[in-house]
């Protein structure tokens, strides 16, 4: 970043992180770049935000819903090929982040925005007829893990941080039903019993579940993880490798594919479903991957196929 300074505009979330992200402290640290900053109020700011930038540097402070509605700002105007998205993780559970391995360090990140790493990645395209059209670029998931989401509300975040989750999930796991589901990949059809259905462009929801162990964000596919009907005491035994992080891939019970377009679809009152955490509703669902769109800021340990 020599030269001439490099455009940016920074879009922030002022309620992410409990506001410990300072303007002046950005500016100086990013000294190289001539800053617009934009502080959002309220939802779909960000969005609006986005869709308005054309050209140069396009910098998030906030977690994974402020990120969202940023690329689908972007989506919206055709995933300008200008535009570089960078990220400073301010979220509670910041996954979009792991994947792309930048450090949840406001001061670490910003070296990651100094040092200029680009990649060109994958995003992913939602269509239900609750919803009309959205992008995602992290995780999608429906049944238990969204319904975890769901419960992880800003009051219990801001109480218990990643740990919301977990205590989510022991909640949501008195009450969860099995849903029947019917999945297409590409051309293929399969019905299953499911507990959690996820659909991967990135590996981590839920503030550090790895929903989808081998996704890779520039392979041009999504990756599919079904837990069938295994028993709810068998499917929280998959929870201790999901929070290590560890590939669960293999165990009794866990469907996994890869596809160009995945088709959901559920008995009614089936599977509510969330796209990088905002939700999307019970309909049918369609995901489809938008293959090297989006050039984003990467950390130096990021691999993008996380198994070789």
């Amino acid at each position: 970043m020599e030269g001439s300074k490099t455009r940016a505009r920074v879009i922030c979330n002022p309620s992410s992180g409990g506001g410990k992200c300072e303007p002046d402290n950005v500016r100086e640290a990013l000294g190289g770049l001539e800053i617009e900053w934009i502080d959002t109020e309220g939802a779909g700011d960000a969005q609006e935000a986005a869709g308005e930038w054309e050209r140069g540097l396009l910098i998030v402070v906030g977690g994974d819903g402020t990120v969202n509605e940023v690329v689908n700002g972007l989506g919206r105007t055709g995933f300008p090929e200008d535009v570089t998205l960078a990220i400073l993780p301010m979220g509670t559970g910041n996954d979009l982040a792991a994947t792309l391995a930048i450090p949840d360090g406001i001061e670490e990140a910003e070296e990651v925005i100094r040092q200029n790493r680009v990649r060109v990645l994958d995003v992913a395209r939602v269509r239900s007829e609750g919803v009309g059209e959205r992008f995602f670029i992290n995780v999608a998931t429906g049944g238990y893990g969204a319904e975890t989401s769901g419960l992880a509300d800003e009051e219990l975040k801001g109480r218990w941080g990643k740990l919301a989750y977990l205590r989510a999930s022991l909640e949501t796991a008195q009450k969860f039903d099995v849903r029947k589901v019917r999945v297409t990949l590409d051309d293929e059809e399969r019905t299953m019993r499911a507990v959690n259905v996820a659909v991967g462009n990135c590996r981590y929801a839920g503030g550090g579940w790895l929903a989808a162990p081998r996704a890779n964000p520039e392979d041009g596919l999504l990756d599919l993880v079904v837990i069938e009907d295994i028993g709810l005491k068998e499917a929280l035994a998959l929870a201790p490798a999901a929070l290590a992080r560890s590939d669960y891939l293999g165990a009794e019970g866990v469907f996994s594919a890869r596809a160009k377009k995945i088709q959901v679809q559920t008995e009614p009152g089936g599977l509510d479903f969330t796209a990088d955490g905002e939700v999307i509703g019970d309909e049918p669902v369609e995901f489809e991957i938008i293959p090297h769109v989006l050039n984003v800021i990467v950390g130096p340990d990021y691999v993008a196929e996380p198994y070789g």
